[in-house]
């Protein structure tokens, strides 16, 4: 009896997530088909930064690049969505550059 309340509780989650995802879609190709991929997508700020042996992090002010994301809940057409990428703004570069010899 709990297996099955289980399983259908599964099933009908699954459902509702795949059902939310292609709505996502849906509304985002209807943004680009009415106002191009401008209305749909965006651009962040990134700035980059470098970890430093006490813990803190540098960050590199001067070169500040944009990103670009969709306006949507999830993930589409290869782009982070916006609501994503503004919360991880800074990139971290963790390069292990070795000193000359």
């Amino acid at each position: 009896m709990a297996r099955t309340i289980l399983e259908r509780t599964l099933v009908a989650t699954i459902i509702a997530l795949g059902t939310l995802y292609l709505a996502d879609y849906a509304t985002l190709r209807y943004r680009i088909a009415r106002g191009g991929l401008a209305a749909a997508t965006g651009t962040v700020t990134i700035l980059y930064g470098t970890p430093l042996k006490n813990g803190q992090v540098d960050i590199f002010w001067d070169q500040p690049a944009t990103e670009t994301c969709v306006r949507s809940i999830f993930p589409h057409l290869g782009y982070l969505p916006c609501w994503y990428a503004r919360g991880h703004a800074t990139k971290l570069i963790t390069e292990n550059v070795l000193p000359p010899p």
